[in-house]
This record gives structure tokens, sequence and C-alpha cells, in this order.
């Protein structure tokens, strides 16, 4: 262990070893043949001392799941609390404006930490509260346009320096926020081997509104030197067995050609990734769903979410959701008065538009869940989903309109059941179905003016997903879990070595092709009531993880065991 740690450990001992102590220490092990392997060590250490509480995190780490290794001390925060004050020193984690101005998070689903090293001052004497935060935030991202890119580890580092105040006024039903936020960001390229100074300045309000069974509240921010804003919009009606809701974002940071839209490293001024602004879609937690997730382009994109929920019977709800969203402009290049292939913006929406120069995206979703009797829960889903992921080219010229563009559809069916057999047994069951159409919609105006040409992503055409997971648990003791993930074909843009299956696998060869199978079992058991040991067996799938509108690529994990502890004291 580094001496640095080992000194705050003996600090941190000394001056709360005779107060309140919690912790968790979270271990996991991982070990594949195709070398996805991970072995990570978490202990946090949470102390009480009258108006004090301290928190910290020791991390080692080699290799991780996701990310780089880490040994030693992670993070460190000292609190002090009163009735009207507050302060935060060490790693600070604030949500302001909805997200709009801070969303700061440590997910380490997708390897993303936005959390800031410095400090925060709150005074709340009453009706009116005011905050201060300043300090420096570094994040390591994974990135292509940085050299020694790789799906696990991450190769760029962004490095922010935060200044920022918050004034709120809270009445019986309302309430208001205003905020003002200083950044100078110490941007690499590394295509040019320079840093390039940024300094931005926002200003922000919010207003939240609550009367009997309505609620409102809306977000804004905007910046001065390097323009840009963002504004969102959240409403709530109840009305008897109903409740509706309606969500509006429009997000127009940094206006970017098809080929530089998800490139931050040359492209500096734009959204910051402390700000992971609402992505105004429901979130799923589906297994086929959320490989099709939209990813949010949180520098320029407008739409909407819609929802209806009824209750019925005592114990049941059905569910209707519509998101949409888009691009604000249509990108082309007109190579009739600009023969240099360069792309310019055409029409632009107020709203979302949905034509496939716009980068559109929408979801249909539809649910029904509840209790029969309280032995058994159900939720029974469908959605379809269509999102333009990528525009490769839009040209017009002489000859007439070429394009070439990436899409995805899907139709899934998501089911869950779980029934009670006594109090504390119970069988759980989840299936899913989708059907996927994914690849690339060329038209070239010198072949063929009128057709287009469809090439999939797949072997095949359409790609047909099944899910099965069958468990039985017994509360809080134990549970038990085989999952079953099986494709109809191969997807051609996974690039990926030739499968290796393990013995799940093949004894489904029957049933389940096993070269497109991925089959895992999974135990877990209960030990004191505070410590839960973790295992599995087998392989899971390459794909697409998203969290809050943010994805990446996480490679296959074949004929593998995994070992989780997780303790708390």
């Amino acid at each position: 262990m580094k001496a640095p740690a080992f000194f705050v450990i003996q600090l941190f001992s000394l001056i709360f070893c005779q107060y309140n102590l919690s912790g968790s220490y979270v271990s996991s092990y991982g070990n594949s043949v195709n070398n996805f392997n991970f072995f990570e060590n978490r202990f946090n250490l949470n102390a009480d001392w009258r108006n004090w509480t301290a928190w910290m995190e020791l991390e080692h780490s080699n290799p991780p799941e996701l990310g780089k290794s880490i040994m030693g001390l992670r993070k460190l925060r000292f609190e002090y609390h009163s009735d009207d004050f507050t302060m935060k020193i060490g790693d600070v984690y604030e949500y302001w404006g909805n997200g709009l101005v801070f969303n700061m998070l440590d997910d380490q689903s997708i390897d993303m930490d936005t959390g800031i090293r410095g400090g925060l001052l709150s005074y709340s004497p009453g009706v009116v509260s005011a905050e201060y935060l300043i300090g420096t935030q570094k994040t390591w991202l994974s990135t292509n346009q940085a050299p020694d890119f790789s799906d696990r580890v991450s190769n760029y580092e962004t490095h922010y320096e935060l200044q920022a105040g918050k004034l709120s006024l809270m009445l019986t039903n309302n309430s208001f926020d205003f905020f003002i936020l200083n950044v100078r960001d110490n941007h690499f390229i590394p295509i040019k081997n320079q840093y390039i100074a940024i300094k931005d300045l926002f200003f922000g309000q919010s207003f939240a509104h609550r009367f009997r069974n309505f609620e409102i509240d809306y977000h804004y921010v905007s910046k001065t030197k390097n323009k840009g804003s963002a504004f969102n919009l959240n409403s709530y009606l109840f009305l008897g067995d109903f409740s509706f809701s309606f969500s509006f974002k429009d997000y127009r940071f940094n206006k970017l050609s098809p080929f530089d839209r998800f490139d931050f490293v040359n492209n500096p001024g734009g959204v910051y990734f402390f700000q992971q602004m609402p992505t105004a879609n429901k979130s799923h937690s589906s297994l086929y769903l959320s490989r099709v997730a939209h990813q949010i382009d949180y520098n320029d994109e407008i739409g909407f979410n819609f929802a209806i929920e009824k209750t019925y019977a005592q114990n049941g709800t059905i569910l209707f959701n519509y998101a949409q969203s888009s691009r604000h402009n249509e990108w082309v290049v007109d190579l009739r008065s600009n023969p240099n292939f360069l792309w310019s913006m055409n029409d632009q929406t107020s709203t979302s538009n949905t034509h496939w120069s716009f980068s559109p995206y929408n979801e249909w979703y539809f649910e029904v869940s509840g209790y029969n009797e309280s032995s058994l829960f159900y939720q029974i889903a469908m959605a379809r989903t269509m999102d333009v992921t990528d525009i490769f080219t839009n040209e017009f010229s002489q000859e007439g309109h070429s394009y070439s563009y990436a899409k995805t559809e899907s139709f899934t069916i998501p089911l869950s059941f779980s029934y009670q057999l006594t109090t504390q047994n119970s069988f759980n069951l989840q299936l899913e179905y989708q059907q996927i159409k994914k690849g690339i919609i060329n038209r070239n105006a010198t072949i063929d003016k009128t057709k287009d040409v469809f090439g999939s992503s797949f072997v095949d055409d359409l790609q047909i997903n099944s899910f099965v997971s069958v468990g039985y648990s017994k509360s809080p003791d134990w549970s038990i879990s085989l999952d079953i993930d099986n494709a109809s074909t191969e997807d051609i843009m996974v690039i990926e070595n030739k499968k290796d299956s393990n013995f799940i696998e093949d004894i489904l060869n029957p049933f389940f092709d096993k070269s497109l199978t991925w089959a895992n079992i999974n135990y877990s058991r209960n030990f004191f009531n505070s410590t839960l040991v973790s295992f599995s067996y087998g392989s899971q799938r390459a794909g697409v993880y998203c969290s809050n509108g943010v994805c990446r690529n996480v490679q296959a994990f074949e004929k593998g065991i995994k070992f989780d502890i997780t303790t708390t004291f």
C-alpha cells in the first residue's frame, strides 16, 4: 500500500475510532478463455462524529473490469453539517439544474467518474440559500481519436478547473435556482500534440411549481463565450387512476458535422462531461432494449418523451410511452455550389424531425405489470425502436442525390414473471424476444436515382434474438439462475475470434446453436445478513452498454468464471 494511503487510514482511524463507523468491501474476480480477466477490490469506510462525517474509498484493481488499474487511496471526503451551514472538502459529487449544470457521478459500469476534487460551502438560513463550489476534475475516457485505444482501458484524460455559485429561493409551492459556472479546460489535441486553453462562462436557472395534482419544472443554461445552451422541461398531471408526463429537451452546445459528431477530442468547447443531462427517453432494465438504447448527442439534440400510466384493480399498471428526438439541422455536401466535399447545414427543425438526414430516433413502448393475488408478479411489455446512428454521405450533385447512413430498427417483447411459492421461496422467469434490422442504406445517383440498397450488419438481413432466464430463490439465503442468450445469425460488425463454447452451451447445442449462444449459471449466497457471495460460470455476449445516454462497447466474456463478494458492517 502506498504511504499516503496508509497515512490517511491511520489519521482517519485516530479521529473517528471511538465513534460511529460503517463501511463496505467489494471484491470482483473474473477469468475467461478470451482474456477478459479482472480482479477488483474496493473498501469504503464512513464515519460520524458530532457534526462531522467522513468517507474514503481504497481500491486495489489490477486489472479492473473497465478502466485503469488503481492501487491506493481513490476517494476521500470530509463534511461538516450544522442547522444552516454545510462544508464538504475532498471528492465532491453535486447535482445542479437537473443535470444541465452538474450531474457528477461515479459510474463504474461505463468507467466514468465526473466528480471534482475540491470543496463546497452551503448556507441555508431560511427560504434563501447559497452554495459555492470550487475544484478540479480529471476524467479518463475511451476514444479512438487518441493513441492506444482499447474497449477496456481509458486512453484520454480531460482536465477541468471549476468555480460555481448557486442561489436558491424556496416558497410554499415554488422553488427558484440561479447558477453561475466558470470552467477552464486545458484541452489536449493528440493529432497536433498541443494543449488548447478553453474558457467558458455559464449562466442558468431552474424553476419548479407544485400545486395539487400538477407539477412542472424547467431548467436552462447558456454559455457566453463558446456559445451554446440547453433547455429541459418536465411536467406531470395526476387525474384519478391516470398519470400523464411530458418531457422536452433542447441541447445545442456545438454543431458538428456527422463525421465529427462524437469526436470530443478534436472539437473542444461543446458540452462537458460533468453535464449528464436528462435523456428524455424511457430507461429500461430489459437486456435487449438496453442493447438498442439511443446514444444521446448532448451537443446537438432536440426531442420529447410522453407517457400515460393507469392503475387498474389493486396492484396493476398499464403504461404507454413514446420518445422522439433528432438533430437540429440537416447536414449536406452540395457539390453544385461547393466542389470541395465540405459539410454544411441545410434545413433546421424547431421540434424534432423524423427524416433520416436529421439523425432521428423514436421508441414506442407499452407495458402491463402488477400482482395477481399477491403471489404472481408479471411484467409484459412491447417496444419498437428506430435509430439513425450515423450518416456517412448526403451529397447533391449534377447527377442527383446520393446518400449513405446507418439505421437500426428493432421490435422487442420482454416478459418477466415471479411466482411466490411460500413466504421465502419463489420461482423467477424472464423471457425476451427481439427482431432487429441493422445496416447501411445507400443510394448512388450515378447508378440509380430511385433505388435504395440495404447492406445488413448481420449475415442475414434480420437477426432474431431470444433470451431465457430461469431462477429459484430462497429469501434471504440463496438464489440460483440459468441464463441463455441466443442469436439467429452473426453480427459481422462485431470483431470476435472463434467462439469457445462452455459445457452448458454444449449441452444446449441440440436446441440452440452453440456458436450463437451465450449461456451462464449464477449462484448467490447470503451470509450473516451482511455478506453476499456470488459465483457465475459461462459466457456473456459482446455488445453496447449504455448508462444515462452514454454508451461504450464491452467485449465478450467467454467460458469463464466470475466471483464476487460484498460485505457491509
